[in-house]
């Protein structure tokens, strides 16, 4: 036994141990920033009490939001054939929303008070329905994912009953996570004073809506291309295919809407004359959205495992500039205020939260039947499917 664990600790990837030392060291920071307070440990003040800690969140949500996309065009819209990506999608949304709240209890001034959003309910705040959603949404997604954590235990009879009630629960999370995705949004429209233009608008819920579903999509693309390296494991490039195939659809509607209505609101003019502003948007739109759209119309890049990963890290890139756009850079300054920058403590909290999702995703899916349903990586040249019902043309060759 002692001999099996050693060569399993020398067979474990380097940079799980990387990952750790870092899990690790922020916990020690997270526990002192618990002891000391924000005002020690953070920049965070009255005139910006939001900094990088909600900029992650925001962006962490959006990536998630994978999970109520694809768990929604499986099970409401019956396309089964992408089936085989449901596994490793949940898991990496119950580990994104997993982050979310532990950042949000770093981020409370009064963490010990956390659980008050249950018994005194503020029914008129839009985070009192974010807070529930998000709360509701990763208990569903832990559902989901009980068949993996209990397929190797004395528990797994249950996993039939589970999976009985799969299709109502997926319904239910759709639900809670389109109206979270949205109530996100709705946070900064009561920022007009402070949000700048390019950014600030009443359709604030819609856009985060779309573009959350844009970068799940995009996670799940990327998402693939990094478990085959990792785990010699993805999918079939048919299906990271099709669902390439959305992206132009999903990213021209939100361009269209967005520039629609800096038209409509006599605002279009801001694009070239707003210095930083407009760097920042102009990145946000053309990197974000106008090369993927490029890029995704092309069915060569669609089938194409390396196009279409830079494909998906360009629309990633956009939309968590997007968020921390709306949350922090975008931010106009305060005359005699100093802007905010992060305090180190800050950053070191952050990393450890993050460090922490990639090593229990890499601990999961090592120990786990994550991939049950994917491709085992034989060579370059030649991938075989795990589950039989994959056809051949769903198996198509990676390179």
């Amino acid at each position: 036994m002692r001999k099996k664990i050693i060569k399993e600790l020398q067979d474990m990837p380097k940079f799980v141990y990387v990952l750790a030392v870092l899990v690790v060291f922020g916990a020690i920071v997270g526990l002192y920033r618990l002891y000391a307070g924000l005002g020690a440990t953070t920049n965070l003040s009255k005139a910006y009490p939001w900094g990088i800690w909600i900029s992650f969140d925001l962006s962490t949500v959006a990536l998630s939001g994978g999970a109520f996309t694809l768990a929604a065009l499986v099970y409401v819209f019956h396309m089964h054939n992408l089936h085989a990506a449901v596994r490793p999608t949940v898991l990496a949304g119950l580990l994104g929303y997993t982050s979310v709240l532990i950042i949000l209890f770093m981020d409370l001034g009064r963490w010990d008070r956390a659980y008050h959003f249950l018994i005194y309910p503020n029914v008129n705040s839009a985070l009192f329905e974010v807070s529930w959603c998000i709360a509701l949404y990763s208990s569903i997604l832990v559902y989901e994912l009980s068949p993996v954590l209990l397929a190797n235990t004395r528990w797994k009879g249950i996993i039939p009953v589970l999976e009985k009630y799969t299709i109502p629960m997926v319904i239910a999370g759709v639900s809670l996570s389109t109206l979270h995705q949205s109530s996100l949004g709705t946070l900064f429209i009561v920022m007009s004073e402070r949000l700048h233009p390019l950014w600030q608008s009443m359709l604030l819920p819609v856009f985060f809506l779309i573009s959350s579903l844009a970068s799940g999509l995009a996670l799940i693309i990327a998402g693939a291309s990094i478990s085959r390296w990792v785990f010699k494991r993805s999918l079939p490039q048919n299906l990271i295919a099709k669902l390439g195939w959305f992206l132009p659809w999903v990213l021209g509607v939100y361009l269209v809407l967005k520039l629609g209505e800096l038209e409509v609101m006599g605002e279009l003019h801001l694009l070239l004359n707003s210095g930083r502003y407009s760097v920042l948007f102009m990145l946000e739109i053309i990197v974000g959205m106008v090369i993927p759209i490029i890029m995704f119309s092309s069915k060569r890049v669609r089938h194409d495992r390396t196009a279409s990963m830079i494909g998906a890290f360009f629309v990633m890139f956009g939309v968590v500039l997007n968020r921390f756009d709306a949350s922090w850079f975008a931010i106009q300054p305060i005359p005699g205020v100093e802007p905010y920058s992060p305090h180190w403590m800050e950053v070191a909290i952050l990393i450890g939260v993050a460090s922490g999702v990639f090593l229990a995703y890499t601990l999961i899916g090592r120990y786990f039947p994550l991939f049950d349903e994917t491709m085992v990586v034989e060579s370059k040249r030649k991938e075989t499917a795990v589950n039989p019902q994959l056809t051949a043309s769903e198996i198509g060759v990676a390179e």
